[in-house]
């Protein structure tokens, strides 16, 4: 301590305001909002939660919250309204495809939101494990977005949605 006083006593003031700012920063600032797509400048903000980015394939990302045994996913499709690319339709056409990877799929809700996005939530089994995903499908003018959470599960309880809507505010745009 008597270390730190003397040389705090030497140094100026905005060297010992720059040393306790320092203090104050995240231990890993580069890490806190990561760019997702940089034309649309979606960033994706785990900084201080238990999500954590585990694969990163330029238009595909997956998530993991280990803490409390989700995983989640972020992908960019090409098209969109410019496109006459519509949600429903979209998630419709996603809901299929899933059904196709799956042996054992069950859309279990479906519908638009007040935002215009279109939510639907499924069972599914794949590999001998029976999974609850929910997904949010945003249409804009030239790409379509799929937010996707999941969980080992037969039953889908209000947990999946609270996670899903959790996740999906870790979208940050305009940063």
């Amino acid at each position: 301590m008597k270390l730190l006083n003397a040389t705090l006593k030497k140094a100026s003031l905005p060297k010992v305001a720059l040393f306790v700012c320092g203090l104050c920063l995240p231990l890993k600032p580069a890490y806190a909002c990561m760019p997702l797509n940089k034309p649309l400048d979606i960033s994706m903000c785990v900084a201080g939660t238990a999500w954590e980015l585990r694969e990163d394939k330029g238009d595909s990302f997956l998530f993991y919250n280990t803490e409390d045994g989700f995983a989640g996913s972020v992908r960019f499709f090409d098209g969109g309204t410019n496109d006459g690319v519509e949600s429903e339709r979209a998630a419709r056409l996603m809901a299929r495809s899933d059904s196709e990877d799956s042996q054992d799929f069950a859309l279990l809700k479906s519908g638009r939101v007040a935002s215009g996005n279109y939510v639907y939530a499924a069972r599914g089994t794949m590999d001998g494990r029976s999974n609850i995903y929910v997904n949010t499908v945003s249409v804009g003018p030239t790409k379509t977005l799929r937010i996707t959470t999941w969980r080992i599960s037969e039953t889908m309880s209000d947990r999946d949605r609270k996670m899903h809507i959790a996740f999906g505010k870790l979208l940050k745009t305009g940063l």
